[in-house]
């Protein structure tokens, strides 16, 4: 560190960071997994998928298809071609909702990066406000925003709040990836603020916003299903629905093979657009964060920061109350944080929902906790595994690549199907969610440690493993815990959906069962809870990184 002056660095990229492929070149280090040879390694990924398709339909013709887990490739392409337009018209449906939330959560993303960048109070205020939507849980949200708004425009909302908070981090990161000296040299010609983000900030932000707005194909695709989950005519939703309760496979897979296409046509679409538009670029995942200097004494600070805290729930609860009045939400169906607190705190039948509450919480939690933790391992180990043994990335990847474009809400279903409806089938859903954006993000930080570094250690011949264990796993923790900090309430999403699909228990079955029964207190304060521990999960996760990088990582705080 070239000044004496402590200091302290954001939040690393808390992205998925599968859009690696719109890295430039120039910042990795030597890669002895990529030789090229006569045999391209896009034939090879080519030939691995078409053998992987070639033992699924085995797999399922010898029997995993009559156990209810498994359909054939050629029963799913057939199911395609004998009713075409079932498929394509639901595709039609769901497509123009996730559009739309596409486009509005994206824009209104982007609006509010700028904001929060230009002006840092606002950022301190409100992103926590955007942190809390982020994690709100859809089993409740959906519903509230059905009894609000129009079923088609609360469906768009969905879609749209899907998307906002990724694309806002990546938007927040990239205007701050600028370069220092283009920075000083703006204002040392005396431009202002606006003058530094048109000229500096916004060209920078391209490569982050693309990744952004690739991750949000996905999400956007995921919102749009979900909400036609409750309450919808129309939609792949409702198919997906009606293959489960008629028990027909071929149309279950039919539908997550089109939810699929849905999110990984664009993804893959802006992905060329960012080595169009910026071929030079490394990927948001090898962005590193800004210093900002720590000033004051640690007293002072530590008020600052429970101020801004304080603020920030305070926001918070004013939002919740903003909404109840904006869209004239009834009493019987709306209520507000004091209904919630008397339900939890001082009605006599407080202890009693406490009980039934704090029950389901400790179900959830075993369910995202379990689920969560071996997510972070499986994709940790992958990504070691992929760096030691390339042959393994060449034969895997394409079953991960897969994983990380099926929708959440696409691939519950099937995975109860193979999983059963237990603890192990909710485990298993959670830590596939958890599993891929760590895998992507520790192979990317793998592949991108400092190239004198490497060339150091092998002047030294240091082997591989010794290579891997001292010198790339400390400076890839930085990427680890940013997937772990974004993983977190994603984990608790996808149990609370795994809870009303298939276990009946938990607080995402216990919100379902609030709104069938009307009881909009319960679901309130369900949804309350479950978006309380979600922050709550996320800051223990923020602490915990902020320990081990200052402990193993200590260039990265510099």
């Amino acid at each position: 560190m070239s000044s004496s002056t402590p200091r302290e660095v954001a939040e690393p990229a808390a992205t998925d960071p599968a859009a690696t492929g719109i890295a430039g070149s120039a910042r990795r280090s030597p890669r002895p997994t990529d030789r090229r040879g006569p045999f391209p390694r896009w034939a090879a990924t080519a030939l691995i998928s078409l053998a992987l398709l070639v033992v699924w339909e085995a797999a399922a013709r010898m029997g995993l298809a009559r156990l209810g887990v498994l359909a054939p490739p050629t029963e799913i392409v057939a199911e395609f071609f004998e009713r075409p337009e079932l498929y394509l018209r639901n595709f039609a449906t769901t497509a123009w909702v996730a559009v739309r939330g596409w486009l509005f959560g994206n824009l209104a993303a982007i609006v509010a990066g700028i904001l929060f960048v230009q002006f840092r109070a606002a950022e301190n205020l409100f992103l926590r406000l955007a942190l809390t939507i982020h994690v709100l849980p859809l089993v409740a949200v959906m519903p509230l925003l059905q009894l609000s708004f129009e079923p088609d425009l609360a469906k768009v909302i969905l879609a749209a709040l899907a998307v906002f908070f990724t694309t806002l981090v990546g938007t927040m990161l990239g205007l701050r990836s600028a370069e220092g000296g283009s920075l000083t040299m703006v204002r040392a010609w005396g431009g202002g603020l606006f003058a530094a983000l048109r000229f500096v900030r916004l060209p920078s932000s391209i490569p982050a916003v693309i990744t952004g707005l690739q991750i949000g194909a996905a999400a956007a695709t995921l919102g749009a299903i979900f909400g036609e989950f409750i309450g919808s005519s129309s939609g792949l939703g409702v198919v997906l629905i009606n293959g489960l309760q008629m028990l027909n496979q071929a149309q279950v897979y039919a539908v997550a093979v089109v939810a699929t296409l849905m999110a990984a046509v664009p993804y893959a679409l802006l992905g060329m657009l960012g080595r169009v538009l910026v071929p030079w670029s490394t990927s948001l995942a090898a962005s590193t964060a800004v210093a900002k200097p720590v000033t004051g004494t640690p007293v002072r600070r530590l008020m600052n920061a429970v101020a801004w805290v304080l603020g920030s729930i305070v926001v918070v609860l004013s939002a919740w109350w903003l909404y109840l009045i904006v869209f004239d939400v009834s009493n019987f169906v709306g209520k507000t944080p004091v209904d919630v607190f008397n339900y939890l705190v001082t009605i006599p039948e407080a202890a009693a929902n406490r009980d039934v509450l704090l029950t389901a919480l400790g179900e959830t939690l075993l369910h995202a906790g379990v689920g969560y933790i071996a997510g972070l391992v499986l994709g940790v180990g992958a990504a070691i595994l992929f760096a030691l043994f390339p042959v393994v990335e060449t034969v895997f990847t394409p079953v991960a690549v897969a994983l990380r474009s099926v929708p959440i809400i696409a691939l519950i279903p099937v995975l109860i199907l193979a999983f059963g409806r237990g603890l192990g089938g909710v485990v298993v859903i959670t830590a596939i969610v958890t599993f891929f954006p760590t895998l992507a993000n520790t192979r990317s930080g793998l592949e991108r440690v400092p190239r004198d570094a490497m060339l150091l250690l092998r002047s030294y011949d240091s082997s591989r493993l010794s290579t891997l264990w001292r010198l790339q796993l400390p400076a890839t923790l930085p990427a680890i815990f940013a997937s772990a900090r974004i993983a977190a309430p994603t984990a608790v999403l996808a149990a609370t959906l795994a809870e009303w699909l298939a276990t009946g228990d938990g607080l995402g079955y216990y919100i379902v069962v609030s709104r069938v029964y009307s009881d909009y207190t319960g679901l309130w304060a369900g949804a309350a809870v479950l978006t309380a521990v979600s922050l709550v999960f996320y800051s223990l996760v923020s602490v915990a990184e902020r320990a081990v990088l200052a402990r193993f990582a200590p260039t990265q705080l510099a």
